[in-house]
């Protein structure tokens, strides 16, 4: 009798020691022991969200307008990018060849997306803008901060008084601000020229509308050779319609000096 109890007891000893040995190499199901897929997700991408640092962009904008950096400041804080339009005629070139495709790479590198950059070129003069209404689409881009380039070189052309080019570019920048009342204007002239005569003076009224209405004026015609020197036309070429267009020398110096306006260093 004895010796039954002690076999089955034995059998009863084996299985429990199987069970037990199968039940430790089984994962355990508990969420103690277990961790959570989506946690774990979760702090990785917190792992490689970069540090973001409200001074460290704003050390980059000191060369701004004033508004322009507090705009600036106020968007960096909402994490939200500051918007740049440049607006020319046919003078600031295109994607291929042109001051857009420098400046944004510049920007993008220096402010990764918080600050962006686009570009609307229009054929015509200052007239034809207004009349048309074709600063609508500058409007509807809600840009931060608008540098204008306003299509001289075609008022230029059609020989226009200056008096004629400020008049439409006061109903430009009056028509956008009363949109976006915290949008600031830059102007600049467009590319250099040889031995011009009414040229220089029409950039130099426009200059002095720019400082009496308190308006920022880049004139990058301070890195180009004078215009009295011969070396001033390597930067640009002469076109077939008797027109001309900064070549990839003049919008190297040209997109530089914005670079340098908008990211201090």
């Amino acid at each position: 009798m004895k010796a039954t109890i002690l076999s089955v007891l034995s059998i009863i000893l084996v299985v429990v020691l199987v069970i037990g040995n199968i039940h430790w190499k089984i994962p355990s199901e508990s969420p103690l022991s277990k961790s959570d897929p989506t946690e774990s997700a979760n702090t990785e991408v917190e792992n490689k969200v970069p540090y973001f640092s409200l001074d460290y962009y704003l050390s980059f904008a000191k060369s701004w307008p004033e508004n322009a950096q507090k705009v600036l400041e106020n968007k960096l804080t909402e994490k939200q990018s500051f918007h740049i339009l440049l607006v020319g005629s046919d003078a600031i070139g295109n994607q291929d060849l042109g001051l857009i495709t420098p400046l944004k790479e510049a920007l993008a590198n220096k402010y990764d997306q918080y600050v962006t950059i686009e570009s609307i070129v229009y054929d015509g003069t200052t007239s034809d803008y207004v009349k048309n209404e074709a600063y609508e689409a500058l409007i509807d881009k809600k840009p931060d901060m608008v540098i204008f380039e306003p299509f001289l070189l075609h008022d230029n052309r059609e020989k226009f008084d200056t008096s004629k080019t400020l008049l439409n570019i006061n109903k430009v920048i009056n028509a956008t601000k009363q949109e976006l009342p915290d949008v600031t204007f830059i102007l600049m002239p467009a590319h250099q020229l040889y031995d011009a005569n009414l040229y220089p003076m029409q950039v130099s009224d426009i200059e002095k509308y720019a400082t009496a209405q308190d308006i920022p004026f880049w004139n990058h015609w301070e890195v180009w050779p004078d215009g009295k020197d011969e070396k001033v036309k390597d930067y640009y070429n002469e076109l077939a319609d008797n027109t001309s267009m900064a070549n990839e020398q003049g919008f190297e110096l040209w997109s530089n000096y914005l670079t340098k306006k908008l990211i201090s260093e």
